[in-house]
């Protein structure tokens, strides 16, 4: 009678505690890289928000500065109020310049990461000029 001897349950070649860490490896590593991806969305969220934030507080400051009684000081205030209204927005940095008949203002955002992002914006002054009219 022929008796076969059973087989291993671990194969002889590769010992049970190298084939492990290689799983737990393998999972660090997309564990990690899914995190990394988090981040980079995170940053660049905040960083889009930011941007928005400069654009809105920029058009509505030349708004102020365009209409025939607003003041630098209006707009700087109003700039700022607005894109430090999301409070992931630390700081603002609001600049004015006037060439002849137009206007440009410039708002910065800084974000709480460190990051900043600027928006423009130019227009005309709007004056109110009266029509003289003849009489008859």
């Amino acid at each position: 009678m022929n008796i076969v001897p059973p087989r291993p349950s671990v194969d002889e070649h590769e010992p049970a505690g190298e084939k492990d860490a290689g799983n737990v490896v393998a999972l660090a590593a997309v564990v990690g890289a899914v995190l990394m991806l988090l981040v980079l969305l995170l940053s660049l969220g905040i960083r889009w928000l930011a941007a928005e934030a400069a654009a809105a507080a920029s058009q509505r400051a030349l708004e102020i500065v365009q209409s025939p009684g607003g003041t630098d000081h209006a707009a700087q205030a109003t700039a700022t109020g607005l894109a430090t209204s999301i409070s992931l927005i630390a700081d603002v940095d609001v600049t004015i310049a006037r060439a002849d008949e137009t206007v440009t203002v410039t708002v910065t955002a800084h974000d709480r990461l460190g990051g900043a992002a600027s928006r423009s914006a130019t227009g005309p002054l709007i004056r109110f000029v009266p029509q003289n009219r003849s009489l008859p």
